[in-house]
C-alpha cells in the first residue's frame, strides 16, 4: 500500500517538481494550493506525509501548523517544510513546532537526487517508528488495566457464587425462586469464565475496527492473546 503524500504550496510548479523527484517512491500523491484546502484535505482523507511551504498568501505554512496543533488528529500528521526562506528564525520555528525536517528552495541538483528522496523515506520511518512504541505503551496500559480489573470483579464474584451456591442448597428455596438463583449462577459462570481468560493474557494481541472515516480503534483479540501467552 504506497505512503500517501500532501503537498502543499502555491505555485504549481513546485508541487509538480517535488511529485517528479519522489516518482520512484511507493506514494501516492495529493496537492494543495493554500493552507486552507490543505487543512480540508487533511480532515477528510488519510495523509501519511506532509510537505508544506512557508510562505503562501492567506494562510501561510504557519497558520496551517498552529492548526493542525488544535486538532487531536491532524496533529499526529507529520510534516516537512519546504521553503525559499533561509532565515534562521523560520527554520528554527519551524522545527520547534514540530516539523521533522527543513530544505530550502529553489532545489539543488543534490537535493532532487539525494537529500529530498532521503528526507521524506526517513520522515515516514521515524513516524511509523514513533506510533509503534506508543501501541506498545497503549497495549502495555490495557494489559495492566485488565488485571487490575480482574481482581475487582473477582472479589464480588465470589461473593455473589458463594451466596448462589447457598441458596441453590437450601431445602425450603421455593421453585421459582430455585429457578433465578440458577440463572444467577449460570450468569456468574460466565463472568467467572471471562475473568479466567484474561488473567490468562500474557501478550496483548489486537485487532483494528473501523471507527469512522480515517481512524481505527484497536480491541483485544482474545483468542491471539491467549495463543502469544501460551509461546512467550
Amino acid at each position: 500500500m504506497p505512503f500517501h503524500l500532501l503537498i502543499v504550496d502555491d505555485e504549481a510548479h513546485s508541487r509538480k517538481l517535488l511529485r517528479m523527484v519522489l516518482r520512484q517512491g511507493d506514494y501516492a500523491f495529493t496537492e494543495a494550493e493554500s493552507g486552507q484546502e490543505a487543512l480540508g484535505i487533511m480532515e477528510r482523507q488519510r495523509v501519511d506525509l506532509l510537505v508544506l511551504d512557508l510562505m503562501m498568501p492567506h494562510q501561510n505554512g504557519f497558520d496551517v501548523i498552529l492548526a493542525m496543533k488544535k486538532s487531536e488528529t491532524l496533529a499526529r500528521i507529520p510534516f516537512i517544510v519546504a521553503s525559499a526562506s533561509t532565515a534562521q528564525d523560520d527554520i528554527q520555528r519551524s522545527l520547534e513546532l514540530g516539523a521533522i525536517d527543513y530544505f530550502t528552495k529553489p532545489l539543488s541538483e543534490c537535493d532532487i537526487r539525494f537529500q529530498i528522496p532521503l528526507k521524506v523515506r526517513n520522515a515516514i520511518a521515524l513516524h511509523q517508528a514513533s506510533d509503534e512504541r506508543l501501541r506498545v505503551e497503549r497495549m502495555k496500559a490495557v494489559s495492566a488495566m485488565a488485571v487490575a480489573l480482574n481482581h475487582e470483579i473477582n472479589n464480588p464474584l465470589q461473593v455473589i457464587q458463594g451466596n448462589a451456591q447457598l441458596l441453590n442448597v437450601h431445602p425450603g428455596l421455593p421453585p421459582d425462586a430455585r429457578d433465578k438463583v440458577a440463572r444467577i449462577r449460570a450468569a456468574t459462570d460466565t463472568v467467572a469464565g471471562l475473568t479466567q481468560r484474561i488473567a490468562a493474557l500474557r501478550d496483548i494481541v489486537t485487532v483494528d475496527y473501523p471507527a469512522g472515516n480515517k481512524s481505527t480503534v484497536p480491541m483485544v483479540n482474545f483468542e491471539a492473546s491467549a495463543e502469544a501467552g501460551k509461546k512467550s
